[in-house]
């Protein structure tokens, strides 16, 4: 089974593809793919947005952690930074902002893909 970071805290605790509604066991973020495309949007399975729910996720485990409840941080994962947050806030401004999702890792803001492909679709899939 391929294991993805959870967007909150990085921790390698959802599988097979965002969207799922599972929840993260390391900091309770719940796995919403609208939220993910769209880290500073309230509202959704979350209360708070992914970059609110970072912020209080990192003081807990640092990015500097590597392992949490017997769970390693994905490797290519990182927090969200200025210029995510930047692209976020402009997208919102765009109607429709809210029917875009993010169901791969290669869609993620950490793979540095915008393109919202559905590129890595087969890593799941049963061989």
């Amino acid at each position: 089974m391929n294991y993805l970071p959870c967007p909150c805290c990085g921790f390698l605790t959802f599988e097979c593809e965002y969207g799922s509604y599972d929840i993260c066991q390391i900091c309770g973020w719940e796995d919403d793919a609208v939220q993910l495309a769209n880290p500073t949007s309230e509202g959704g399975a979350n209360s708070s947005s992914l970059a609110q729910a970072q912020a209080i996720s990192l003081n807990k485990h640092p990015p500097t952690v590597s392992l949490a409840d017997g769970v390693r941080r994905g490797f290519g994962w990182r927090p969200l930074d200025s210029k995510d947050l930047e692209i976020a806030d402009a997208r919102r401004i765009v109607k429709h902002w809210h029917s875009v999702a993010v169901r791969w890792e290669s869609e993620t803001y950490w793979s540095g893909s915008a393109s919202y492909s559905a590129q890595g679709a087969n890593s799941c899939l049963p061989e």
